[in-house]
Formats: C-alpha cells, structure tokens, sequence
C-alpha cells in the first residue's frame, strides 16, 4: 500500500508540475531549477559540474538540459580558460528574466500541488519523514538551502 502511493506520487506530481512549469514559463521544473542555480551565483555563471551536484544531477542529464537551454536562447556555455575540460553556463538576459518572472509562478505551483495539500499542522511531520527517505548527503543539501537565503535572486 505505502509502495504504490509513494510510487504514484513519483509519477503523478512531477509531470503535473512540469505541465505547468511549461506553460507558464516555457521550461520544466528542472529546466526552472537549473535556471535559478546558476541565477543564485553571483556573476550568474557556474560550472557544470557544480550545477550537477546543487542539482543531484548526473552530467549526461545536465548537459542534455543545458543543450535545450542554450537553443531556447536562456544559457550559453562557456569554456575555461584556466581548464580546457571545464564546461561553464551562464545566464542570458532572457534567462535571468524567465527565472525572475518564472519564481512567484512556481512558488503559487508548488503551494497548489504539494503545500496546501498538506494540512498546515503535519507540515513538520512532514518534513521528518521526506528527510529519512533522503540520503543524508542530499537532505544536508536541502537543509543548507533552507537556512541560507540565495544570492542573485528574489527571496523565496
């Protein structure tokens, strides 16, 4: 029973909200989250294999996704010259605008489908039990976006 609620929602609510991530801001939500990652560093640029570890991405996935970025016109890659091996991404103007216009948009989404569905007092129960299905390396992630703001981009 717990195995095929928990498989259904892996199935049903990422494609609800990539359905909607799309129409509203032309991208998925991984697209959006790979946006706003590179967003979030100061100069709006970052190393691929940095965005793969913010991300928990493998570097196939990222660069498939960062390859549709740059044709949509939101990212150019960028070589290193300090490592010829190094892949860089940064933010076009269209971009930075799709990640500023795309964060109320997703914040209203994420409430829709996930938060409110949730009733307010189980929130932090919640919360416990997502964290003890996360390895401890990824859920030390989400604590660290949790307790520091991101710089670059509006406050969430």
């Amino acid at each position: 029973m717990l195995w095929h609620r928990y498989n259904a929602l892996l199935t049903a609510v990422p494609g609800m909200i990539d359905e909607r991530m799309r129409s509203v801001t032309g991208v998925s939500r991984f697209q959006f989250t790979l946006l706003e990652t590179i967003r979030e560093h100061p100069d709006e640029s970052v190393q691929l294999a940095a965005v793969a570890r913010a991300t928990d991405s493998s570097l196939s996935r990222l660069s498939h996704a960062i390859d549709r970025l740059v044709a949509l016109g939101l990212v150019e890659r960028r070589s290193s010259d300090e490592d010829k091996r190094a892949s860089w991404a940064a933010l076009t103007p269209e971009g930075r605008r799709v990640v500023d216009d795309g964060h109320e948009a997703f914040e209203r989404l994420m409430h829709e489908v996930l938060i409110s569905r949730i009733p307010e007092d189980l929130h932090e129960r919640a919360i416990e039990v997502l964290t003890s299905l996360l390895p401890p390396d990824v859920a030390a992630a989400c604590d660290a976006l949790e307790s520091t703001p991101p710089t670059g981009a509006p406050s969430r």
